[in-house]
């Protein structure tokens, strides 16, 4: 421990802390719009990480759960979301529950039904299994995620999605508010299962909404849309956001989670922005011990399959509609730390490439264990170069415990312009890893 520098010391000894039974925790579920993101890697900001600043954190822990990517079925069936979210809830806790934008990736269908359908006229079936029907399977999942909170003595709470800044003539598009069409609107049946099993509802959609109208589509897209679509925000975007929670979860009569909120005042707002912020940035620190250099060159394959030297979706298409990862689609990479001596990893390289078109995007995540926990973003790239060699060079350094086995995943996606995209590519070369094993 004496070798460590005094970041790792500060890092190790937070972690021995024993837990605070006492404090209380504000869980929030979601998709992309929501979620953690290190400012290193990219401009986007979930509105989730910017909660805290209205509890105090004295008494009050914000547990922001969002995950890039999750729809209300693959947040569910995936090990290390809603099962491990369940394992931080106890009594007494509140469940914010948010999803819709990736539920509607199969056009307000259920993905699985329209594969039977696909299979039965013999026609290739859908590769992106996050879709789900408004009106059965999005609503059975909301009820699943509410019983098993109720189960738990936790409180749960629906809130619409975010508008998407969809505008026409100065107004949110009916897609931009969740509405597909007349029978698939995603913000009544959260509100309708809301009514049916008693839960508070608060309705961002309609607050979301009203705020973008109201500033106009020329600032939000220059100051809450700034990250190259119109689906995520940036930190101003995010804070803007977080704020409409606050407002919201105090006008909510029916539930006592607004005697837990704590108005700051906008100069403490500010500046837990920035603290954000600043803790993105590269951690500044030293750690002695034996360099070491690695050249990975196993990797193993989630919904991907190889073709022409590089990878593709299972059969060969990228689905349509893609803005963001899909969860359970990457390459992964492994790196096991021997039992008695951590691993600090200070550089990662490998070389990337996007063959056959422009509109390839990846993320690059690491996490750990078996259950992928922790997951952390540090790199992303929307917008790959067609058909020219990238080497991304990351520097962000990672902490693995002694015996802890660190997974690095690289998940693809493909801006396909409505349409699913054939012949496109994403070739990978070798991965190189530097570091020091702790003594």
């Amino acid at each position: 421990m004496r070798y460590l520098s005094y970041w790792l010391l500060a890092i190790s000894l937070l972690l021995a802390m024993p837990t605070e039974a006492a404090k209380r925790k504000v869980h929030t579920i979601g998709d992309s719009t929501m979620s953690e993101y290190k400012p290193a890697a990219t401009p986007k900001r979930g509105w989730g990480m910017y909660l805290q600043a209205f509890f105090n954190a004295d008494s009050v822990e914000v547990n922001n759960r969002g995950k890039s990517g999750a729809s209300t079925r693959t947040f569910y069936e995936t090990e290390n979301l809603w099962p491990s979210v369940k394992q931080q809830m106890k009594a007494g806790d509140y469940l914010i529950i948010q999803f819709a934008h990736n539920d509607e990736k199969c056009k307000g269908e259920d993905v699985y039904v329209e594969n039977a359908k696909l299979r039965a006229l013999g026609q290739d079936t859908i590769t992106d299994m996050r879709g789900t029907d408004p009106n059965t399977t999005y609503k059975e999942y909301l009820r699943k995620y509410v019983n098993e909170a109720r189960e738990m003595g936790v409180t749960p709470v629906l809130m619409s999605p975010i508008c998407r800044a969809y505008f026409k003539d100065g107004k949110i598009n009916d897609e931009g508010r969740h509405v597909l069409a007349e029978d698939k609107n995603y913000v009544r049946s959260m509100r309708e299962v809301a009514e049916e099993m008693g839960v508070p509802f608060l309705d961002m959609t309609t607050a979301s909404c009203a705020l973008y109208e109201t500033r106009g589509k020329e600032f939000c897209m220059a100051h809450y849309f700034n990250c190259g679509d119109k689906t995520h925000t940036s930190a101003q975007g995010g804070m803007a956001i977080s704020t409409l929670a606050y407002t919201l979860i105090l006008e909510a009569r029916d539930t006592d989670l607004r005697l837990w909120t704590d108005l700051p005042s906008e100069e403490e707002v500010e500046a837990y922005a920035q603290a954000i912020e600043e803790s993105g940035k590269k951690a500044a620190f030293e750690a002695k011990g034996t360099p070491f250099t690695l050249e990975i060159g196993d990797w193993k394959l989630e919904n991907l399959e190889k073709e022409k030297g590089g990878f593709v979706p299972v059969g060969g298409l990228w689905p349509a509609g893609e803005i963001d990862e899909v969860a359970n689609r990457y390459i992964e990479y492994t790196i096991t730390a021997e039992k008695k001596k951590g691993l600090v990893i200070e550089t990662i390289t490998v070389p990337v490439r996007g063959k056959g078109g422009d509109g390839m995007n990846i993320h690059i995540n690491y996490g750990f264990g078996e259950m992928f926990r922790d997951v952390t973003t540090i790199y992303e790239n929307t917008a790959l170069p067609k058909n020219k060699w990238l080497t991304v060079t990351l520097d962000q350094p990672i902490l693995v415990p002694a015996g802890e086995t660190l997974h690095i995943r690289i998940l693809p996606w493909y801006d396909s312009n409505g349409k699913p995209q054939g012949k496109k590519v994403l070739e990978i070369g070798e991965m190189k890893v530097t570091g020091k094993k702790l003594k």
